[in-house]
């Protein structure tokens, strides 16, 4: 049990990423992710080989079953996973830096992490957020400029973008 636990606590948060970017649906997202280790611990699951990679694609093919039973109609990029060592690690490696992103955006004074989530998760216009939060246009731009400064600094760690 306790190995199940630290796996769950490994990768949960990841996978959630994964699911998320294919589906764009924040509950199904985390819905997707319980129903496998709840799968996993039913059925006590064996798995040999890489957890990551087997976990990777477990999620990966939850996602792709869902969007075609919602539409009936999923494009080939959808379709396509790289199994090639150089797409799981690039895969890996933009889940990882999503991981860091949001542990950055938890430590944003809550107004501005809103803010931030408002304009970049749900892609809300800044007179939209201004309007709902019945607060000043300025206040939005100021918060969301706060916030990416705040992102860029412990993101890039003081290096400049190429």
């Amino acid at each position: 049990m306790l190995v199940f636990q630290q796996i769950y606590l490994a990768y949960s948060e990841e996978l959630y990423l994964l699911a998320y970017r294919c589906l764009k649906d924040q509950s199904l997202a985390k819905d997707l992710v319980q129903n496998l280790f709840a799968h996993l611990w039913e059925n006590g699951a064996t798995i040999s080989g890489n957890v990551r990679h087997y976990l990777y694609r477990a999620i990966t093919n939850r996602a792709i079953n869902e969007l075609k039973r919602r539409s009936r109609f999923v494009s080939e990029d959808v379709l396509q996973w790289e199994t090639e060592k150089e797409g799981l690690q690039e895969m890996t490696d933009y889940l990882l830096l999503q991981k860091e992103m949001m542990r950055q955006v938890q430590a944003l004074t809550p107004r501005c992490r809103e803010i931030f989530l408002l304009s970049r998760v749900e892609g809300m216009e800044p007179a939209e957020i201004a309007a709902k939060l019945d607060i000043t246009l300025n206040t939005v731009y100021f918060q969301l400029t706060m916030a990416l400064k705040h992102l860029r600094t412990r993101l890039l760690d003081g290096k400049r973008l190429k």
